[in-house]
């Protein structure tokens, strides 16, 4: 890039609303306690949930409360508490008419059971469709945070495991209903808390951010470098 353009992309970056940009809103979203089977508790500020809080019979399971919709990129990161015992715990997405209280008496692997949701599982397993195939490393342990980046243009899943990315899991995500991020698990006192949640729409932003090297930071005014670091989780590149 050369330094006339880096100017006039600098310009541009500096005009815009910091706050579209995230700036200073990194919670988007919640757990919402209306869309969830009946043995979950959601905290007051909605950022955690506890399924099966003391005995567990089933699988439990909760929606998100905002829907996400087409022509943006999501990305958000989940701490998961749960027993290397149990049947399954999955975090992923879904439609708004999946059916989350289709196994509240049944041990089952509940997000991907179905063409309505997708999920990656605390075995390393991905489900959709009712298949399940090996795609990355378990998550069991209390230390492992789980992001999750969802491109509705795209129409493509992605997950991470503590910040490294572990590959597109799903492509062709049906990007003309609303998706909604969806956990579940079977065993007793499975805990999900929301650490980060945020999106960026496909437009000219997303496409300044990329232009500018985040490395490269003492050529970079701090607002512009602060705006960088924040939006680490998008593509290296995009094209629609």
């Amino acid at each position: 890039m050369t330094m006339s353009s880096y100017n006039q992309w600098e310009a541009l970056l500096n005009s815009m609303d910091h706050d579209s940009l995230g700036a200073s809103n990194h919670m988007e979203w919640g757990w919402d306690p209306l869309e969830s089977t009946t043995d979950v508790s959601v905290s007051d500020d909605t950022f955690k949930v506890v399924i099966h809080p003391n005995t567990s019979k089933g699988t439990g399971a909760v929606r998100g409360d905002m829907p996400f919709m087409p022509g943006h990129i999501y990305y958000w990161e989940i701490k998961m508490e749960g027993s290397p015992m149990a049947t399954d715990m999955i975090v992923g997405v879904g439609t708004k008419d999946f059916d989350l209280e289709s196994s509240e008496n049944e041990y089952t692997s509940l997000i991907g059971s179905d063409e309505k949701s997708w999920g990656y599982s605390f075995r390393g397993v991905k489900h959709h469709g009712g298949e399940s195939l090996i795609y990355g490393q378990s998550y069991f342990r209390g230390d492992a945070l789980i992001g999750v980046r969802l491109d509705m243009c795209r129409g493509t899943l992605e997950f991470f495991r503590n910040r490294i990315p572990l590959g597109v899991a799903f492509e062709k995500l049906n990007n003309k209903n609303p998706l909604y991020p969806m956990v579940c698990s079977t065993a007793c006192r499975t805990n999900f808390t929301i650490n980060y949640c945020h999106s960026l729409p496909v437009n000219l932003q997303l496409y300044c951010l990329q232009a500018l090297d985040s490395k490269k930071t003492s050529l970079i005014p701090f607002g512009i470098s602060k705006m960088l670091m924040d939006s680490w989780w998008i593509p290296k590149s995009y094209s629609s």
